[in-house]
């Protein structure tokens, strides 16, 4: 085994230097696009991000822009760095003045959007909702909007329209990248990763004024406004079934809740395994914050209404064995579930 694995990484390691100019030709391209795009550079990226996310794609993207030639190049100490979040820690770490053009691709383009605009959608959501149902609704939108406020995970909210409207999706894809862009054109230099609270206070508003960190709330509460508008009326209008708006098939039974979610918490795994095609189907079974991350024998057996109906706010089949099945912040506890029984 030990011979074996030399012989790969030698054969790897004639292959790179062959293959890698095509690679560096795409990066190159691709941060051509994007810097040479002026104001419309950081649209793009941000835009692209969110467009990607639904793949788990969006990783790929965002490494480039923040590790890559593709974020800028700056020589900082008689250094060469690249990538937009390598060069902004250096210039924070060397007391240097922070750049507007790498803070463009990094936390504050997020924060109109993380901060503003997706709690506006959940309060749309819970307005959108019949008031008998709304209390049933409530800790789901509240866990949603502490995720993506705070910490700027934005998925369980995401998820929660994304596979009931392109609509709604593609206009939040593009208020995304308008975030990105307005937040540069004001010369906003908030950095960073996140897009949450926390960003914003400890790279904003704790490093002085020259961050601009006040128009973050003003361009968020038309964020806002606009984000609460569009959802509500896109929901009424076409009868969307976001959470609460769906008819509840055992609401008599709501009085003996407590029991009944104790055993549907118990009985939730073994119905997933089920709809996943059972334990001789999982191959491997892994979770980031919000998905299972399945690789399988045969994807094309997961029955996804089966697994909506179970909770699932989304199945993704990105191919013929791999499936990401969207739960929310639950995900953790399902995947322990799981992982006993099998």
């Amino acid at each position: 085994m030990f011979r074996s694995n030399i012989w790969v990484h030698i054969i790897v390691g004639l292959i790179i230097p062959i293959v890698w100019p095509f690679f560096g030709m795409i990066i190159g391209s691709v941060g051509a696009l994007i810097q040479h795009s002026g104001v419309f550079g950081p649209f793009l990226f941000g835009a692209g991000e969110r467009l990607l996310l639904p793949f788990g794609l969006h990783h790929i993207l965002v490494s480039m822009v923040r590790f890559t030639e593709v974020g800028g190049h700056s020589i900082i100490e008689g250094k060469d760095v690249f990538g937009a979040l390598n060069i902004f820690y250096a210039q924070l770490q060397n007391n240097l003045p922070i750049s507007p053009n790498v803070t463009a691709f990094l936390s504050q383009g997020k924060m109109p959007t993380f901060m503003f605009g997706l709690p506006a959608a959940a309060l749309a959501i819970y307005h959108a909702a019949p008031k008998k149902n709304r209390h049933k609704i409530k800790g789901l939108l509240i866990s949603g909007f502490v995720a993506t406020f705070v910490t700027g995970i934005t998925e369980p909210i995401e998820f929660l329209f994304l596979f009931i409207s392109p609509l709604l999706w593609i206009f939040h894809v593009i208020m995304t990248g308008l975030g990105f862009m307005v937040m540069n054109i004001l010369g906003v230099t908030i950095g960073n990763t996140d897009g949450g609270v926390l960003d914003f206070l400890i790279f904003g508003v704790m490093q002085g004024s020259y961050t601009k960190w006040w128009l973050v709330i003003i361009v968020g509460l038309i964020w806002f406004v606009i984000y609460y508008l569009v959802f509500k009326t896109v929901i009424l209008k076409f009868d969307l079934k976001t959470p609460g708006r769906t008819v509840e098939k055992n609401d008599k039974n709501e009085s003996n809740s407590t029991q009944n979610r104790t055993n549907q918490t118990d009985e939730m795994a073994s119905d997933m395994l089920q709809a996943i095609g059972g334990s001789s189907n999982i191959i491997s079974i892994d979770n980031c914050i919000t998905r299972l991350r399945l690789v399988l024998e045969d994807a094309e057996i997961v029955d996804d209404e089966k697994l909506k109906e179970l909770g699932a706010l989304g199945v993704v089949h990105l191919d013929k064995q791999n499936v990401q099945i969207i739960i929310g912040t639950r995900v953790t506890t399902v995947r322990k579930q799981l992982d006993a029984i099998i």
